[in-house]
């Protein structure tokens, strides 16, 4: 049993980054990309090759496992922003074509083997280990993290979460949505293949068919993350939330091993778990309908408990408030900073931090709240004309 949970904990680090690279296109982007199973298999399918092929370290093939996935990533962009095709379509036409093109890396053989050659977690000792595993996967898993929180609070990166959250309005903003739609596709892709890179290297092999099910594997963590952190959760904490839920889709797909299931079954429960996540949020919704309704009998049936409901309620919405106020002063800052700024990347820069600011106040209060607000502020209303004039 310890075995299966460092092993479930092992490969749920891997595959977290490529569930990290499936969040950044359907969550942040709002892009149904499709081009997940083919990067990830493309990745480990050019690691493997160097490796066992061209006699290259582990590390430098993750590297240009990397790039490989940056161009599957940067063709599905291309297919969609520049030639117009729907993204689920230009997802299924590159993934399509990465079938070939995996199975041309591979020089036509079905899979590759990766044993007695220095791998990526062998930088430890010749000889490959479990806790090698997880050092590295630890080490890889808060790198990526770390590096898309920096990334994300950057001028781009802002630019790349409102176009998920309002395209038009970023278009009205000025913002190419476009570059911001290649540069997320490109960035995503890269990460899934990294992670195909590394799951390959951690089984010891790479198949033209590892890609097959990363995507249900992918929004299986992204949902089980998402019920386990609160969606007002920091951005670097929603992050860790999705590795954790990949975690847990790996540790539980590991102990239907355990459990002696028949092979011909595996998918059958792995499809079975996969609804049982893309429900929990409704569950969770219903859970707390019930929990309201049996306040409300509490509150009616008992008078103690009435008072402490009020004050508990009278701190919700204390702190609700404090919460809106602060939001509505970072508003009020930063278009009072565009009505007196004359550098025009500095323009830009609060532009998108301004979006993201409204989208998250109209997200918590709605878009009449935020009118009401603009009215009885004239300051706003001046400073985001004056900044949008800039």
């Amino acid at each position: 049993m310890d075995n299966i949970l460092l092993g479930g904990l092992n490969q749920g680090m891997l595959w977290g980054i490529m569930a990290i690279g499936v969040y950044i296109t359907f969550r942040l982007l709002d892009f149904a990309d499709l081009t997940c199973e083919g990067s990830f298999a493309l990745g480990g399918a050019v690691a493997a090759t160097l490796i066992q092929n061209s006699g290259w370290h582990g590390i430098s093939a993750c590297f240009i496992a990397l790039l490989a996935g940056a161009g599957a990533g940067l063709v599905t962009a291309l297919l969609h922003t520049k030639l117009k095709i729907a993204p689920i379509l230009s997802g299924i036409i590159t993934l399509t074509a990465l079938y070939s093109v995996t199975l041309i890396t591979m020089e036509g053989k079905a899979a590759i083997g990766l044993l007695n050659v220095p791998v990526f977690y062998s930088v430890f000792g010749s000889m490959m280990s479990k806790y090698s595993i997880l050092i590295m996967g630890l080490i890889c898993t808060f790198a990526v993290i770390a590096a898309c929180y920096w990334f994300f609070g950057t001028e781009i990166g802002s630019a790349i979460r409102a176009t998920g959250a309002n395209e038009k309005m970023c278009r009205a903003q000025g913002i190419n949505t476009d570059n911001t739609k290649i540069i997320g596709l490109v960035l995503s892709n890269a990460l899934i293949a990294l992670s195909g890179a590394l799951v390959a290297q951690e089984q010891g092999t790479a198949s033209w068919t590892t890609g097959q099910g990363a995507i249900v594997a992918g929004l299986a963590a992204v949902i089980l993350g998402e019920v386990l952190i609160p969606s007002n959760s920091n951005f670097a904490i929603t992050l860790f939330g999705v590795v954790i839920g990949s975690i847990i889709y790996r540790i539980i797909y590991a102990l239907v091993y355990y459990v002696g299931l028949p092979t011909e079954y595996i998918k059958l429960s792995t499809a079975v778990l996969v609804v049982i996540a893309l429900c929990l949020p409704m569950i969770k919704s219903k859970s707390l309908a019930f929990a309201k309704m049996t306040d409300k009998y509490l509150i009616k049936k008992y008078p103690k408990y009435a008072e402490y409901a009020k004050k508990r309620d009278d701190k919700k919405e204390a702190k609700k408030q404090a919460e809106k106020e602060k939001l509505l002063a970072e508003i009020k800052s930063l278009t009072g900073q565009l009505s007196t700024c004359t550098d025009e990347k500095t323009v830009r820069k609060q532009h998108a931090k301004l979006v993201r600011a409204k989208e998250k106040y109209v997200e918590k209060y709605g878009s009449k709240e935020l009118d009401e607000a603009e009215e009885k502020n004239e300051a706003i209303s001046v400073a985001a004309i004056g900044g949008e004039d800039k």
